[in-house]
């Protein structure tokens, strides 16, 4: 296997989820550098991987599409004769390529082994490969870098200016904060280091940035569903300081390296809050959190309990370099 010169690697559907398998790429190129290394990705998260030049060949894998379209891919994929298959997804989509070398399923991580990216890596491991952390951030080219910059120049940014990136969204409505604490939080900062505020997001977060900018004594700019994924990444890499829910961007973030203050309520901020350095995961912990459940039975009490003052001390430690 250390000759392997054509990887395979099946991973996820939603964008934050891909994004936390990006070390296992990261890990397959340290190991094997002459090596092309192809991917498989849902529809939704091909963003992340489009316009790479590190990838080789990138598949759509719609676990909607038709059996005859699934079996069409499998055969497509087969005639590659990958030498080396790792299935993110754990199932058998890489039994049926049959590579010469498949990455076992590992349904669950040993008790050590708790973030996600760690589990993923975890994974290669067990073939003998150096999985300390590589990173492989998201790829940004020129162009999504110049577009954004006049964006924020347009919206009076200028690119000496200080910027903390705010994301108040998160696909299900019971991972959001409290709109008036994105309020109050932002407020003090501005007023505190005269830095700019920027709402992030992707479409659907679009009115609540804006109930929130409006809400807002200070002024503040939305660029919430500008952006495709690649000149969002180039705005939270251009920022200070991401303060977000547990959400793609906090993933984001993690990838460009960029710290976040990450607000927790049901889901474990020790599988998806930022790693080691790189921010602060903030969160109640209460007889039922976290849950990761889809509804909650008492009330949101986890995220509706964590204070302005905390998420607005956390931000000062992060600005003031005192994050270790």
């Amino acid at each position: 296997m250390n000759d392997a010169k054509r990887i395979l690697v099946i991973t996820l559907s939603n964008i934050g989820d891909v994004i936390l398998t990006l070390p296992v790429i990261g890990a397959l190129q340290h190991n094997f550098k002459y090596a092309s290394i192809d991917v498989v990705v849902g529809p939704r998260a091909k963003e992340v991987f489009e316009t790479d030049p590190r990838i080789n060949k990138m598949y759509i894998y719609d676990k909607a599409s038709s059996l005859i379209q699934k079996v069409k891919l499998i055969l497509r994929l087969k005639r590659n004769n990958y030498d080396l298959a790792v299935d993110l997804r754990n199932g058998l989509l890489g039994f049926f390529i049959g590579s010469k070398f498949l990455a076992k399923i590992i349904l669950k991580s040993p008790e050590d082994i708790v973030h996600k990216v760690d589990f993923h890596l975890h994974k290669i491991k067990a073939l003998g490969l150096d999985v300390n952390f590589h990173s492989y951030p998201i790829w940004i080219n020129q162009i999504d870098a110049d577009n954004m910059s006049k964006l924020l120049k347009k919206r009076g940014i200028s690119d000496s200016e200080k910027i903390v990136c705010v994301s108040p969204g998160a696909k299900s409505h019971i991972k959001r904060w409290k709109e008036d604490g994105f309020t109050k939080a932002c407020d003090r900062l501005i007023d505190e280091f005269n830095i700019k505020v920027l709402f992030v997001g992707d479409a659907s977060d679009h009115q609540i940035c804006n109930r929130i900018i409006n809400s807002m004594k200070n002024y503040a700019v939305s660029i919430s569903g500008q952006t495709n994924l690649r000149e969002l990444a180039w705005c939270i890499k251009r920022s200070n300081l991401l303060i977000t829910n547990d959400s793609a961007p906090l993933h984001i973030a993690g990838s460009v390296g960029t710290p976040s203050i990450a607000i927790f309520g049901p889901t474990d901020y020790r599988k998806y809050g930022p790693r080691e350095g790189l921010g602060i995961a903030i969160y109640r912990k209460l007889h039922c959190s976290p849950c990761e459940v889809s509804l909650c039975r008492y009330n949101l009490e986890c995220m509706k309990a964590i204070e302005v003052d905390e998420v607005f001390e956390a931000t000062k430690k992060i600005l003031k370099g005192e994050l270790k």
